[in-house]
């Protein structure tokens, strides 16, 4: 057991490599927000996978951890000190970039106009690939009014100081947000549990749910049609998202996204064709089509 407590990374080490961090929660590092990263850090891990931190960041895990300064990763890519931005007459509401912000920095409802609490972003970029219309994208920070959160724009103690501020506070946000997504998660499953436990229908309700289940008419091939083309124009619209708002070249996480994306497009494809190729009374009305 002794042997077992050793082995653990510390929490206060833990702890203070997560303070050094700049809580940007952009995954960049691999990792899915600042806090596994420096659970990585110290249980070994490279201190110079944080584009955001940059050099300063580097320098100070450096320090803490007593170990030799890195040059940063660039296959990580860059991240500059940036804002997101909502082209709001073109958003379609579908809140997508809201699940996907791990700050809860953006506001808006289900086909409602979305937008973006400036002081709150931290410019992660990780709401601008889900966007199905491709309505959102990164603009420099304004400097003058807003305190950056990435390192090497704290020149001054007061800067720092503020800049300490506002990481806390984003750390902050960011674990009420996943504490938030926990509870939903439980009660969903709590829900799910009690649905199950209830009694079993009754033989009338059996024998009613089979009679509709025979009267429901399969889809038409008019409708696969319509859908298998749905597909189509949404799996390549996402790719096409990904590809732009991913680096060049992507880091390793990013290029298996793409990949992953590039198989579902082409699955949506192949079925569209073998829709296209079936028999003519399957679907007379391409036969009308030039």
């Amino acid at each position: 057991m002794t042997e077992l407590i050793r082995l653990l990374p510390d929490v206060d080490l833990i702890r203070s490599i997560d303070a050094l961090l700049p809580q940007t929660q952009c995954g960049k590092c691999g990792h899915p927000g600042c806090k596994p990263y420096a659970e990585g850090i110290a249980g070994g891990e490279a201190i110079n996978k944080c584009p955001p931190g940059g050099d300063e960041t580097i320098a100070q895990l450096a320090e803490l951890l007593a170990v030799p300064v890195l040059r940063l990763d660039m296959e990580r890519g860059a991240a500059p000190a940036q804002v997101a931005f909502i082209r709001e007459a073109e958003c379609i509401g579908c809140t997508k970039c809201i699940q996907a912000c791990p700050v809860d920095a953006i506001v808006g409802a289900a086909k409602l106009m979305h937008t973006v609490i400036v002081d709150e972003c931290t410019g992660c970029d990780l709401c601008v690939a889900p966007c199905p219309v491709d309505c959102i994208e990164m603009h420099p920070l304004p400097l003058a009014s807003v305190t950056p959160i990435i390192g090497g724009l704290a020149p001054t103690p007061d800067l720092q100081k503020a800049r300490l501020r506002k990481r806390t506070h984003a750390r902050l946000r960011f674990e009420a947000r996943n504490a938030r997504l926990y509870r939903e998660q439980q009660t969903r499953l709590a829900e799910r549990i009690a649905r199950s436990q209830r009694a079993e229908p009754s033989r009338d309700a059996l024998q009613s749910a089979a009679r509709h289940a025979q009267n429901d008419k399969p889809a038409t091939p008019d409708e696969a049609l319509k859908k298998a083309r749905i597909a189509v124009a949404m799996s390549r619209a996402q790719l096409n998202k990904s590809l732009k708002a991913f680096g060049h070249p992507p880091i390793a996480e990013q290029a298996a996204r793409l990949v992953e994306l590039q198989r579902e497009y082409e699955a949506a494809e192949q079925a569209l064709a073998a829709l296209l190729q079936a028999p003519a009374q399957t679907h007379p009305e391409e036969n009308l089509r030039p």
